[in-house]
């Protein structure tokens, strides 16, 4: 059954869309009064919601002043996204790891769908946004679920996995060896393929695995570590 949003839950979605569409600035203040008359709801849900979009960096509350939207640079902005790829990563790694024989299933038939070419542009980011889903779950990791589902709520995820359909054909390329490297319990592969994926998603040119990125693939396996502790 679908879930029914309460009514701050409603305001807080509906303010989110706009903050991360920009129809909010940088600095805008957020009415208390103007948003709840607007959305014809008490001032109650609406303290709530500017509470919760707080919590995810969106808004700023001030003292004796009142709420106003974030200013996020677009370096802040790129570089969430930039780590939002770097976590898919590690959830991959965790995944393929320890999922059990059902969790494999769903990840096989979720990643089957994603990766069928008759795909539609809908079709193609429903399967996408699903599959980072699964992987959130099946990582078994409270932590990185709640790091990775944070920087969602950050960014404009629908675009973000809309434009990935530009590059539909080399991910779906790159789908299929995940799910062989899933399957083989394959962690090193699953990472650097699902890092793949979310560079072709954010419109880059996927890089060879070399030195340079030893770096990052220690400091990975290390959090790994102790994301399973």
């Amino acid at each position: 059954m679908a879930h029914v949003m309460n009514l701050d839950e409603r305001v807080r979605e509906a303010l989110r869309e706009k903050i991360i569409a920009g129809e909010l600035g940088g600095g805008f203040h957020l009415s208390e009064l103007k948003i709840s008359k607007e959305y014809n709801v008490s001032r109650t849900p609406v303290r709530e919601a500017l509470c919760a979009l707080a919590a995810d960096g969106l808004v700023e509350m001030v003292p004796h002043r009142g709420a106003f939207v974030s200013d996020v640079p677009a370096h802040t902005k790129e570089d969430q996204t930039q780590m939002f790829g770097q976590f898919m990563a590690l959830a991959a790694r965790m995944t393929a790891q320890k999922a059990s024989i059902d969790m494999m299933m769903d990840l096989e038939t979720a990643l089957s769908f994603a990766s069928d070419a008759s795909q539609t542009k809908e079709g193609f980011t429903n399967a996408l946004q699903a599959m980072t889903e699964l992987f959130k779950k099946t990582s078994g990791s409270a932590t990185l679920n709640e790091v990775i589902s944070l920087l969602e709520r950050r960014m404009d995820m629908q675009t973000f996995w809309a434009n990935a359909f530009t590059a539909k054909q080399e991910i779906q390329q790159q789908i299929s060896v995940l799910l062989a490297a899933m399957k083989r319990q394959k962690g090193d592969t699953a990472e650097k393929t699902m890092r793949q994926i979310m560079t072709l998603a954010m419109g880059g040119t996927p890089a060879q695995e070399d030195s340079t990125e030893a770096p990052f693939a220690a400091a990975t396996s290390t959090t790994s570590a102790t994301l399973n502790n």
